[in-house]
């Protein structure tokens, strides 16, 4: 089946600290849809059809060095799921024994993958692996760490809530796995195939060191990502 997909660009939160001693954007909250459209058309970023969404933040962690604070200052990153888990992150918190476990990074900042699915009806085609490995390529230069902390499946996470609008569009949740235990085994694999490891002994949370990042690619779809 031979398709295009790739990103678009739908909303940035860029948020600050505003002070005398601060200044310049700590993080952003980005989103985009991701869209389909057939090989042998132009992939317009206003064509095309969603499939599905990828939310995440970045940390600018080389900024707050620069302005001598660290995650404990930035009321929405410690307001975070599992802050405790994400400070081990910080630049002032961070010990050898995770650097060893994770790898060295030459840039600090740190990306926290928010939502990523992929509508149930284009499941199975390598596209949402082959989505998520361009993703980690393009955000080597830009910081040295992906995690995942809020990592359930869709189907028995907040994307079942009748109150949650985002994904309803385009997540067919009935039509995916029924069995809690399958569904985060298949999940926890799908990460470790797109080059994210278990990060310690924290359960179902993930890491990627986009600098050393190996993913599989086998079996994955020719896509383009831009």
């Amino acid at each position: 089946m031979a398709h295009e997909v790739y990103l678009k660009h739908t909303q940035t939160f860029i948020i600050g600290i505003s002070g005398p001693r601060y200044w310049g954007e700590l993080h952003e909250h980005n989103f985009t849809d991701i869209m389909y459209c057939p090989e042998k058309e132009e992939a317009d970023q206003n064509e095309g059809t969603k499939i599905g969404n990828l939310a995440w933040i970045i940390y600018k962690q080389e900024l707050a060095i620069a302005n001598g604070i660290n995650m404990t200052h930035v009321p929405d990153i410690y307001l975070q799921f599992d802050f405790p888990i994400l400070l081990e992150l910080d630049y002032a918190h961070i010990t050898r024994e995770t650097i060893k476990q994770i790898g060295a990074a030459s840039n600090s900042n740190i990306v926290i993958l928010i939502d990523f699915f992929i509508s149930s009806a284009w499941r199975n085609k390598g596209i949402g692996k082959e989505v998520l490995i361009n993703f980690i390529e393009q955000m080597k230069g830009k910081c040295g760490y992906i995690i995942i902390l809020r990592n359930e499946p869709m189907q028995f996470g907040r994307l079942s809530d009748p109150d949650y609008e985002y994904a309803k569009p385009v997540t067919e949740l009935d039509s995916l796995e029924k069995d809690p235990e399958k569904a985060q085994y298949k999940l926890n694999a799908f990460w470790q195939r797109c080059g994210f490891k278990l990060f310690k002994d924290y359960d179902n949370v993930f890491i990627c060191n986009v600098e050393q990042a190996v993913p599989d690619y086998s079996k994955a779809v020719r896509t383009s990502v831009s």
